[in-house]
């Protein structure tokens, strides 16, 4: 019993984001000002070797150690440094597989159970030595990572090869819903394998000459980062000062199109992050759609609204979107704690080696 009393579940994701913040915080500003500097187009082959791009890949590159992190500083938080190597080789499997952060805490979890209860074992003493360099990594790495990859992503991959097949079957329906679904796919999980699946029919139906659900998915990934600014301006004194200035980071991501910029909030607290970044995003996704807004342009954020159709009407989508998740969220949200905030202010990435 006194063991699990001091299993603080709350406190190992909290250390785990606060390793994971100043990542996304790079890689979210460098791909917002790629953006700025060489257009919404900043990504595309005609533009590779300019400054602009290189800027822009800098912070995809980024982006891409953004679950890796969460998942090592889970893990290190549970279990110390043995648990950092199979974290960062697990969490980047999770972003392969399109598990997303929700599988990336997932696995940091097991990953710093399983560490601990190797150092249990009893070894010889010539092995001691090697236990936390190399055998618990390994074998750490090699059990959980398999099991991940044979098991724990399977049921993954499958749920959205039929999340895919449902999505592109609603665009025959209302044009409302197929908005909707799209733009609470984006706000799910942030760049997750639902946001992604959502991304890709909407790429998929844009291929066929059918741009509405490509609003929709740009407006949901927009509002999410828009709406949790506005839910820290609303509700200051629910949010502490560390979380009020992620949310002020959140917001010029948010207008880039980075959805990654609420993923700190989604980890702390998903049970209300998540429910209101989904309703805003589906009101904001359906509107969009049925307003007629269509975009060609399946990335770039506020750059490319100029070339919509209607891009009016996706402002306003926009804005109504972004204020139903600020204003939910704000309503659920309970005030910080200190050791939270003490967790996410310290932002201490350093790591001694004895």
């Amino acid at each position: 019993m006194n063991a699990m009393k001091e299993f603080n579940i709350k406190k190992h994701i909290m250390t785990g984001i606060s390793y994971m913040i100043p990542i996304v915080v790079i890689g979210g500003l460098c791909m917002g000002l790629g953006k700025l500097l060489g257009g919404w187009d900043v990504g595309s082959e005609e533009k590779v070797g300019t400054m602009a791009a290189y800027i822009n890949t800098l912070g995809a590159y980024a982006m891409a150690f953004v679950v890796p992190a969460l998942t090592a500083g889970i893990a290190y938080s549970i279990s110390g440094r043995p648990g950092i190597a199979p974290g960062l080789a697990i969490g980047y499997a999770a972003v392969q597989v399109k598990a997303g952060f929700l599988g990336g805490i997932l696995m940091g979890i097991l990953i710093g159970l399983f560490v601990n209860w190797m150092k249990t074992w009893k070894v010889p003493s010539w092995l001691k030595g090697l236990m936390p360099v190399m055998i618990i990594p390994f074998l750490t790495t090699l059990v959980l990572g398999m099991a991940f990859l044979l098991i724990i992503g399977k049921p993954i991959t499958g749920f959205m090869e039929f999340l895919t097949a449902w999505i592109r079957g609603l665009n025959d329906g209302s044009k409302f819903v197929i908005g909707a679904v799209i733009g609470a796919c984006m706000g799910f999980d942030m760049g997750g394998p639902v946001n992604k699946t959502a991304s890709a029919v909407a790429n998929g139906l844009g291929a066929d000459g059918i741009f509405g659900p490509m609003t929709a998915k740009i407006v949901g990934g927009m509002t999410p980062p828009l709406g949790i600014g506005l839910a820290a301006l609303v509700a200051n004194k629910k949010f502490s000062k560390a979380e009020v200035e992620m949310a002020k980071t959140a917001v010029p991501m948010g207008f880039s199109f980075i959805t990654e910029g609420v993923l700190p909030f989604a980890a702390a607290d998903p049970l209300r992050v998540i429910p209101s970044c989904m309703i805003g995003s589906g009101i904001a996704g359906g509107l969009a759609v049925m307003w007629g807004c269509e975009s060609v342009a399946g990335h770039g954020g506020i750059f490319v609204v100029p070339m919509m159709v209607n891009p009016l009407g996706f402002m306003a989508a926009l804005v109504i979107g972004s204020v139903t998740t600020g204003v939910t969220y704000a309503l659920l949200k309970r005030p910080a704690e200190d050791e939270v905030e003490e967790e996410i202010v310290e932002l201490d990435i350093s790591v001694s080696i004895e």
